[in-house]
């Protein structure tokens, strides 16, 4: 029985929309090429929206419906299926794997070259903000133009790793799927410890003339198998990962702190970068933390606080709040002063953190305060 929706017009019309089948697969490709946003990468834990780099993209295995990318750097492929015949989709299932042995082992470079610069330069490109761009780092600074330095270079790194890794995360659509199909790939998610595959119904419903689109998420990976090559780091996992007591508490005290003063922990596939709103209505980071053994951005480890040179020479206002900032970690006895990708900083190792974590408690307060007065 095809499913129905109801719609509220102006002058009172509430016309009743009837499920109906797509003209063609090449429908329902232009439908998510034109609005990528109808995917629902929020039920996929993913962040932000999805970039299309690439569309009938061909590679040795054959052309791929849509190649998508997150602001995390996380790599979609896409495929298309409009019927709910068995042999066709055990067919799309395997496209999808051969797409990703095709992708499997690329570098970044590689990767820019063979599916992005190719997409930007020809017809398949709508979006008018990206035709004829040369490199994946300008599109991201036009996609995300508020997305600040340390994050661009997680997502190359994330972006890498999951083509080291073919940590994937393939994506089928279709308006119907039978129950055999997706046990296949509930198993296939249950099994595999790298990529990743989701299942969207994209249904059309038509009456006289007005059309409408959904997507629904019917199969992702469970939380039991989301610890993959490339996934994100959380902050229970990393606390529960950190052995010495004492600094377990410290940091789940400095993350407590940090969620009460209204700051964001963005959390990469190692750590997590500490990042406020700032006068200009710009967000940036001031600071980073990772696990112990571990570092992250530009090499940086355990906690470190401090701001990009690179973002005070363009906000002049905030320098006078910055350089008391500074100024007070650097009295913190036994801090370490680094310079590294134009940020000025202070690193804290995990004996500091235990000792004076009061003070940076205060001293993170005073400068988060003081930002928020001149907002």
């Amino acid at each position: 029985m095809p499913r129905k929706m109801i719609i509220h017009l102006e002058g009172g019309k509430k016309p009743v929309l009837v499920e109906n089948l797509a003209d063609s697969e090449e429908q329902l490709q232009e439908l998510i090429k034109e609005h990528p946003e109808l995917l629902p990468i929020e039920e996929f834990g993913l962040d932000d929206t999805l970039m299309v780099v690439g569309r009938e993209t061909s590679l040795p295995s054959g052309a791929i419906d849509l190649v998508g990318l997150t602001r995390s750097g996380d790599l979609l492929v896409i495929e298309f299926k409009t019927g709910p015949q068995n042999s066709d989709f055990r067919h799309a299932l395997a496209q999808l794997l051969d797409y990703g042995s095709d992708l499997w082992g690329m570098t970044y470079e590689e990767f820019e070259t063979t599916v992005v610069r190719r997409y930007f330069a020809s017809s398949h490109c709508v979006d008018d903000r990206l035709k004829g761009m040369a490199s994946l780092s300008d599109a991201v600074h036009v996609v995300w133009d508020d997305m600040p330095a340390d994050e661009i270079s997680s997502f190359r790194d994330r972006l890498s790793t999951q083509l080291t890794n073919g940590a994937f995360k393939y994506v089928l659509i279709a308006q119907k799927f039978r129950p055999s199909v997706l046990r296949t790939i509930e198993y296939l998610n249950w099994t595999s410890r790298s990529f990743q595959f989701f299942v969207v119904e994209l249904v059309k419903f038509v009456s006289d003339g007005i059309s409408a689109y959904e997507t629904r998420t019917v199969v992702k990976p469970s939380a039991e198998t989301r610890v993959g090559n490339g996934s994100k780091t959380n902050q229970e996992e990393v606390l529960r990962g950190i052995e010495d007591v004492q600094y377990r508490e410290a940091i789940k005290e400095f993350f407590e702190l940090c969620h009460g003063l209204g700051l964001t922990l963005f959390w990469g596939t190692v750590g997590a970068s500490i990042r406020t709103a700032m006068p200009s209505g710009t967000v940036t980071t001031i600071g980073w933390w990772f696990p112990p053994g571990r570092s992250g951005w530009m090499g940086f480890n355990d906690l470190t606080l401090g701001i990009g040179n690179w973002y005070l020479e363009s906000n002049p206002d905030v320098v006078p709040y910055t350089k008391k900032y500074l100024e007070n970690l650097s009295s913190i006895i036994g801090v370490d002063h680094e310079t590294r990708g134009g940020t000025d900083a202070f690193h804290f190792g995990t004996t500091v953190v235990v000792e004076a974590k009061d003070r940076i408690a205060e001293i993170l307060a005073e400068f988060v305060n003081a930002i928020r007065s001149a907002n």
